[in-house]
């Protein structure tokens, strides 16, 4: 039913031309590099080590894996990581 209302709510958004981000509830990822990671539309962070966060969003847990990781800032609705980001995983 889930899977349903969230394409359902995917297609109304398209049809009204509102950005896929909003109307799918999908996080916004913008790396700069290996160093910088903007992320937004993230609702929690799941596990915080210095190689390896686990973020929650919508419908997927994001996991930022790499060396000396920092949440550089966090407000309610994006966060900035830095450090030396080998990889991100959605799962």
């Amino acid at each position: 039913m889930k899977g349903k209302l969230h394409e359902l709510a995917g297609k109304l958004g398209d049809s009204l031309q509102i950005p896929k981000d909003l109307s799918y509830q999908d996080p916004v990822l913008t790396l700069t590099g290996a160093r910088e990671l903007y992320i937004e539309n993230y609702k929690c962070i799941r596990q915080y080590q210095d190689t390896c966060i686990i973020l929650l969003s919508g419908h997927h847990k994001i996991q930022i894996e790499g060396k000396n990781l920092v949440i550089a800032y966090y407000t309610d609705v994006e966060m900035k990581i830095t450090g030396e980001i080998s990889g991100i995983l959605f799962l």
